[in-house]
């Protein structure tokens, strides 16, 4: 059964933002960027990685639980494992997959985030950090953290974790491998739930050339509009695919999935003002028709990537208290 549910700002702005989310972008001033190196098939990755490390906002420390961290090498990448020191095990665990278009992201920005979601959760949290592209591409990311979770499943108890309550959560390009990695998964059955925030779906032209400005609201402002076409113009295909892959695949664009039967319970968070709600929208209906159990949240008055900002918007934290509930009242 899909339950959608719309989540107004405690406060708007005229421009329909919520406040923090306006005076944030009204402020936000990223400078241009020169060569900084190196380049690698074709990018600088240096200036994609810029803001990875020069963050333009500082997310709070929301967490008030002692909470251990270790980082363990997998061979060729890396997991942190959060554990709050409350938690004896075994316990639920989360596997967090960051965003940042499969080219940036890194564990230390997401740290934050990930110690208040192992309190909210009572449990583990393990950040997949995964190989970036361009120096791989497709389906180094998928697989690497399938193998994380392979392993753990059969390593519980060095990991603290029940293994048989094991869910993904991922934002943006992290969403899209959390949605392939649950078809992944059909045969194993090792994932039991999936928090998706505003997962890429679809890597063709399908959801592309359905694209209507209209359908996100008439006289928007110029930032909103820069926002919601910022990711409708990337090439982040160009950079993910880089050996002539199958754009239609289902293991690349999940939307298109022929078959969805078995997918596991999943809550999808997205974005009033973000390009790819209306593709979150008609995934969601989908999982539904095939007899998922699906939760829908539009947060509105925002844009893509309010997850790591916490502190800063309200509909980072709330979203993480969603899905501390949905975990507990699905997983026990």
């Amino acid at each position: 059964m899909l339950i959608k549910k719309i989540i107004e700002p405690t406060e708007k702005c005229p421009n329909r933002l919520e406040k923090a989310t306006s005076d944030y972008y009204a402020n936000r001033a990223r400078p241009k960027l020169g060569y900084i190196g190196p380049t690698i098939k074709g990018m600088d990755v240096g200036a994609a990685r810029y803001f990875d490390i020069h963050q333009d906002y500082e997310p709070l420390e929301l967490c008030t639980t002692p909470v251990e961290e270790k980082d363990y090498d997998f061979g060729g990448y890396r997991i942190r494992w959060f554990h709050p020191v409350t938690v004896k095990g075994p316990a639920p665990v989360i596997f967090f997959i960051h965003g940042g278009g499969y080219i940036c992201g890194t564990m230390d920005r997401y740290n934050k985030m990930n110690r208040r979601l192992a309190e909210l959760i009572n449990g583990i949290v393990i950040h997949v950090d995964y190989t970036l592209c361009p120096e791989t591409g497709y389906p180094t990311a998928l697989e690497q953290s399938y193998h994380a979770v392979e392993y753990v499943y059969n390593n519980p108890e060095e990991f603290l974790v029940d293994r048989e309550k094991i869910a993904i959560m991922g934002d943006s390009a992290g969403g899209h491998c959390c949605a392939t990695l649950c078809l992944r998964d059909k045969e194993t059955k090792y994932i039991k739930m999936a928090f998706l925030y505003y997962p890429v779906l679809d890597f063709t032209d399908y959801s592309a050339n359905k694209f209507n400005m209209a359908d996100f609201g008439e006289d928007l402002e110029p930032v909103v509009k820069a926002r919601v076409l910022s990711l409708k113009d990337s090439n982040l295909s160009g950079i993910f695919l880089q050996n002539g892959e199958d754009p239609t695949d289902e293991l690349i664009s999940p939307l298109l999935s022929k078959d969805l039967t078995g997918y596991p319970r999943t809550v999808i968070f997205t974005a009033e003002f973000d390009f790819l709600r209306i593709q979150c929208e008609e995934f969601a209906e989908k999982l539904d028709k095939a007899g998922v159990d699906v939760n829908y949240y539009q947060y509105n008055g925002t844009f893509h990537g309010y997850m790591d900002r916490l502190g800063l918007f309200e509909s980072c934290d709330m979203s993480l208290k969603q899905v501390a509930e949905h975990l507990h009242e699905y997983l026990g």
